[in-house]
């Protein structure tokens, strides 16, 4: 988005201000309940790093992965001197470490995917006490 229809977060978060203002709703603090909201930016700003970096480390993984077993079937096809018995041994090492190796990825996508929805819960269950207590009337009103 060109910098020009950037929005003015401050002049927008004045203008829902000066709306709710107008409500006149007794007890109620809007500005509170406008503040609010950049918690919940934040909270899904911190999900969106926790998924991405889940990302980043299944791609590693499997990268990892990638690079140990073309580098040990160029060993099994390459090198000649191995037998048929070495190249089965070889072939299955290949196979466990590709199974092993699969695991590791479910976990670290698990991972990720836990650590996204922790901060997505935490954010909801904060915001819904947080709106509970600004919509609450104040005493002192």
């Amino acid at each position: 988005m060109p910098a020009s229809q950037n929005p003015d977060i401050q002049t927008l978060t004045n203008q829902i201000n000066d709306m709710l203002a107008k409500f006149k709703m007794p007890g109620i603090d809007p500005t509170r309940l406008v503040e609010e909201q950049h918690k919940n930016i934040e909270a899904l700003v911190q999900t969106a790093e926790a998924v991405n970096k889940g990302a980043y480390d299944v791609a590693a993984k499997q990268l990892e992965l990638f690079r140990s077993a073309s580098s040990q079937l160029l060993s099994m096809f390459s090198d000649a001197k191995l037998n048929d018995v070495s190249r089965a041994e070889l072939a299955k090492r290949a196979f466990e470490e590709a199974l092993t190796g699969s695991r590791e990825i479910t976990e670290l996508a698990a991972k990720a995917g836990e650590g996204a929805f922790a901060i997505s819960r935490k954010r909801m269950s904060d915001s819904f006490e947080e709106f509970r207590m600004a919509a609450t009337p104040r005493k002192d009103s």
